[in-house]
This record gives C-alpha cells, sequence and structure tokens, in this order.
C-alpha cells in the first residue's frame, strides 16, 4: 500500500502591527518578530511561505530580499489597515497592484500569490487583474463580528482562473487551528486538529503573525491576543515542528504545493 505523502505549509503575515497606536512599535514588534520566526525556520531548515505588507517591505527591504533567497515572498497589500473587501474596487485593484510591484521591485522575482490583510479579500477578478496566480485569503469558518465562511469549501479550487488555497480548519466543525486558536488552545489541540484535517486532505495551510513571535504583555491590547505569545509561541512551534517531522511530514510553501499537485 502506498503511503499519501502529506505537507505542513507554515505561513506567516508580516505586516505592520496596527493593534496599538506607536507607529515605531507597530513596526518595531514584526520586524522583531520575523526574526524569531526565521531562526526557527532557519534551525529545521524549513521554506515557508511569507505575505508581507508593501508598507513593512519598503522600511525592511533588506530584511524581505533575505527572505527571498530561501522562502517565498507573497503580497498581503499595501497596508495592513486597509480593508479590500468594502474598499472602491478602483482603489482595491490599485493598491494590490502598487503593492505586488513595490514588493517584486526589493526582492527582485515574480509574486504569485496574494493574502489580503485581515482576510478581507476583494472579488478574485480583483486579485486576477493585479497579476496573482492565487490566493490564500479564504477562511472556512465562523468568526464573530469579522467574517462567517462556515460553509465555504475547505478544498482547493479555482475561480476567475485564480488558484484558492482555504486556510485549513477541521471536516465538520470547522474548528480553526491558526495563529490565536494555536496559542490560546495549546499545542495538544493544534495536533488533534492537524490530524483530523490530514483526514481528507493532503496538506496543512497554518498561518501566524510576526508581531505574535514577541512578548506583547505590555501592550494595550485583548488578553487573549497576546497570551502565550513571545517565547512561548517559539518554544510551541518548535515543538509543533519536531512532532510534524516526527510523523514524516514534509513543509513546503505554498507555491511548491500546488506545483506539485499539478494545479
Amino acid at each position: 500500500m502506498v503511503k499519501i505523502k502529506k505537507y505542513i505549509c507554515l505561513t506567516f503575515d508580516i505586516e505592520e502591527f496596527d493593534l496599538i497606536k506607536n507607529k515605531d512599535d507597530q513596526f518595531k514588534l514584526s520586524y522583531n518578530g520575523t526574526l524569531n520566526i526565521l531562526r526557527i525556520l532557519d534551525k529545521y531548515n524549513i521554506r515557508s511561505t511569507f505575505f508581507v505588507t508593501s508598507t513593512f517591505a519598503e522600511k525592511y527591504p533588506h530584511l524581505i530580499k533575505d527572505i527571498s533567497k530561501k522562502h517565498e515572498v507573497a503580497n498581503h497589500g499595501y497596508l495592513h489597515e486597509h480593508d479590500y473587501k468594502k474598499m472602491n474596487p478602483k482603489q482595491s485593484l490599485s493598491y494590490i497592484k502598487k503593492s505586488k510591484i513595490i514588493i517584486e521591485n526589493i526582492i527582485n522575482k515574480k509574486i504569485y500569490g496574494f493574502r489580503a490583510p485581515k482576510l478581507f479579500a476583494p472579488e478574485f477578478k480583483i486579485i486576477k487583474e493585479t497579476g496573482h496566480e492565487y490566493d490564500s485569503s479564504l477562511h472556512p469558518t465562523y468568526l464573530p463580528h469579522h467574517y462567517n465562511n462556515f460553509f465555504k469549501k475547505r478544498n482547493i479550487q479555482v475561480k476567475n482562473d485564480i488558484k484558492i488555497i482555504p486556510i485549513s480548519v477541521i471536516p465538520l466543525i470547522r474548528a480553526p487551528l491558526s495563529w490565536f486558536w494555536f496559542r490560546n488552545f495549546g499545542l495538544i489541540y493544534s495536533k488533534i486538529c492537524t490530524k483530523l484535517c490530514l483526514l481528507d486532505q493532503n496538506y496543512i495551510n497554518i498561518y501566524f503573525h510576526s508581531w505574535e513571535f514577541n512578548n506583547l504583555n505590555r501592550q494595550n491590547i485583548s488578553y487573549f491576543f497576546k497570551r502565550n505569545s513571545g517565547i512561548k509561541l517559539e518554544k510551541s512551534l518548535n515543538k509543533y515542528i519536531r512532532w510534524c517531522i516526527s510523523n514524516k511530514f514534509e513543509f513546503i510553501t505554498l507555491k511548491e504545493y500546488l506545483d506539485k499537485q499539478k494545479w
């Protein structure tokens, strides 16, 4: 019996931390958090996908260029505060296209992927018109006061010639396992969710934010947004990666996964 290969796509949203007011801290927290992420990935020689806002990329061009040498760099929009779902379509088109050009000029490589800030994506035709090949903004679950995608498909699909790679949630009850849930519900929960997701799919698309890998205890934000951040999250992700390796799951970028699966 041939064993089906299982893949883990670790993805990171690299952005200005707009939950706080101080502009310098918005960037500093994310910058330091990104360095912590890279240290973990280098330790295990893992390739990941980084969705970067062009505002962050312009502030730290050398960092983003260095990331692109080993990892996939994708587009996370112009500013993280932008809501491309509510924005005028012409404005959305302009900002997304502009951000893609800025980041491509910094890394001197073509960008294939897009993830909307806060997952508020525009129409797929806009993503197509801006020159992207895939979108990873769909989180097929229900998040009160944020979005309700509970009945959206969990599997990869194509709309308007855009490949949609949903963020992973478990079958039936649609429980998420990324960032907030990974930190607050514990490692056992994340491992169980991973196993359940892999029952009917051969990949996991899990995401985190750069600022989560910084100690947020002094920040004036909700307790659950900062709980188990910084070193605690680093330790949890280290353990999760080792567990995945022990289960012979292969770490891969989103673009590499699409290419392997011949999408």
